[in-house]
């Protein structure tokens, strides 16, 4: 059954129908909250909070076939008044599943990027972080990012670009900085052993 046909059936006071829209997109909103609050907690409260303001405003939903751009709408909304009362906690690196055979080496490998990637993400504004989540992590399309958040496509691409430059910029300081305190380390051993 279509999103609009669900949509139309839950004007209609079929809850049966909004059960069948929180099961298939249960899991991209929860992603998304996480990734947008860096918390598996609070991500698991903004999605429920948005479902319910969608339920509880079905109603004023025209186009049933743009549910899932209404429904992200409502979440990233959610997540910026979020961020904007409370300091973020830093994200949590869950997101990815672990490779099945792969070596201990590589997990920590991993892992260490994951953090790094959580970390440099972290220092993105909440505008900036939404475009990046909406475009790697869901594989969104410029235009439908333009949908969801309510901007041109222009927008989107301004804030994609100042973001990537952004991400850029942290993880490079981010690889730099422990060669550089290594190297300003053991010139100022050198020069107290002189």
């Amino acid at each position: 059954m279509t999103d609009e046909e669900l949509v139309r059936r839950m004007q209609g006071d079929d809850m049966q129908a909004f059960d069948a829209l929180y099961a298939r997109y249960k899991d991209d909103a929860f992603r998304i909250a996480c990734l947008l609050t860096g918390s598996r907690a609070d991500g698991e409260d903004l999605t429920q909070e948005a479902f319910v303001t969608c339920a509880r405003s079905i109603g004023s939903l025209r186009d049933g076939a743009r549910f899932r751009p209404w429904l992200l709408r409502t979440l990233t909304r959610a997540a910026w008044r979020y961020c904007k009362r409370r300091r973020r906690e830093t994200p949590v690196a869950a997101f990815f599943e672990t490779g099945e055979g792969e070596s201990a080496l590589a997990a920590v490998l991993r892992s260490d990027e994951q953090r790094r990637l959580y970390a440099a993400l972290d220092t993105l504004d909440e505008k900036r972080r939404a475009v990046i989540v909406l475009h790697y992590f869901e594989d969104c399309p410029v235009h439908e990012i333009a949908c969801t958040l309510g901007v041109t496509e222009g927008t989107v691409k301004s804030r994609l670009f100042s973001a990537r430059r952004i991400l850029r910029q942290a993880l490079t300081e981010k690889e730099s900085k422990p060669k550089e305190a290594h190297i300003n380390g053991s010139e100022q051993t050198g020069a107290h052993t002189s």
